[in-house]
């Protein structure tokens, strides 16, 4: 019976190599050494007597084999999930460790506060943080949850998104290059202007005026950042004008490093979205920090 059980721990860690693509990753989301997850999928090989992966130095693959005892170690890691998580959310204790990603200018300016709150009222909580601006891949990588600004909805069926608050944003430049005063949208097009992007394309910026009327501009970025913080620095420094968040730029308004332009004008706001794996169950812990999340931040971000 022993041994069973033994195989039965196997084949969960040999499906968690497959679905993180590695060794390494594994590893990481298991917070277990590489070589004893090598050594135990090994084992595992050795007990059935057939070979399920194909190693080389970047990535594994599944032997003919393989695929066939995947789709049933799949299952039951499903399974167990499942099992654990609804435990979990049915304890009246949130405890555990909570893996969030966020844009490092949000987690820098409200979540670590959020966070740090968070669990000195909840002791048995650990959170990992993660301010890669990057997208990651929630379920490949192991996370519970993704702030992210979004102006569309999801495509990808393993997760489900939940709208948590409006992000005002606020044309903003340093004084110098505010002393243009443009008047209409249009009037932007002879000045510098900065994007957020990753990629070096035309953009478009859209506005409603005093009237209601809406006007779109589309222009080619003097400077693009993938990181507001970083566009904000930017526009400081007499670089261009930037369209930013108010929540991140009301101290420098404030001291008059930057001024807002077009201020009869109102763009489009951002929207701060919760990002989940779709799954059966809730952890207690995460759900008590979307609630916490969904009651603070309208107000922090507007």
């Amino acid at each position: 019976m022993q041994s069973h059980i033994h195989h039965v721990d196997d084949l969960l860690l040999f499906s968690e190599v497959v679905e993180k693509g590695g060794f390494s990753a594994a590893a990481r989301v298991l917070n277990m050494q590489r070589s004893k997850l090598s050594r135990r999928v090994a084992e595992l090989e050795a007990r059935l007597g057939v070979r399920l992966l194909q190693r080389n130095t970047r990535r594994v693959s599944l032997t003919p084999m393989g695929e066939q005892i995947y789709v049933h170690a799949q299952t039951m890691a499903r399974e167990a999930r499942t099992a654990f998580d609804l435990a979990a959310s049915m304890g009246d204790t949130p405890s555990g460790l909570l893996r969030i990603t966020a844009p490092s200018p949000l987690a820098v300016t409200l979540l670590g506060d959020m966070v740090a709150r968070f669990c000195i009222a909840h002791p048995g909580v650990r959170v990992l943080l993660d301010t890669r601006d990057e997208i990651i891949d929630l379920v490949g990588e192991g996370y519970d949850l993704a702030f992210r600004a979004m102006s569309s909805a999801l495509t990808d069926s393993r997760l489900i998104g939940r709208e948590l608050a409006l992000v005002p944003l606020t044309l903003l430049a340093a004084p110098a290059l505010a002393q243009a005063r443009p008047r209409h949208p249009r009037d932007l097009a002879a000045l510098p202007l900065l994007a957020h992007a990753t990629q070096d394309n035309r953009h478009t910026w859209r506005f409603t005026g005093p009237a209601g009327e809406i006007e779109t501009l589309e222009f080619q970025p003097r400077c693009l950042s993938s990181n507001m913080a970083t566009l904000r620095s930017m526009a400081r420094s007499g670089l261009g004008v930037a369209l930013l968040p108010h929540y991140l730029s009301a101290n420098m308004i404030a001291k008059g490093e930057l001024v807002p332009i077009l201020p009869g004008w109102q763009a489009a706001p951002s929207r701060i979205y919760a990002i989940m794996p779709a799954r059966r169950g809730e952890p207690l812990a995460l759900r008590r920090f979307l609630e916490l999340a969904a009651a603070e931040l309208p107000a922090l971000l507007a």
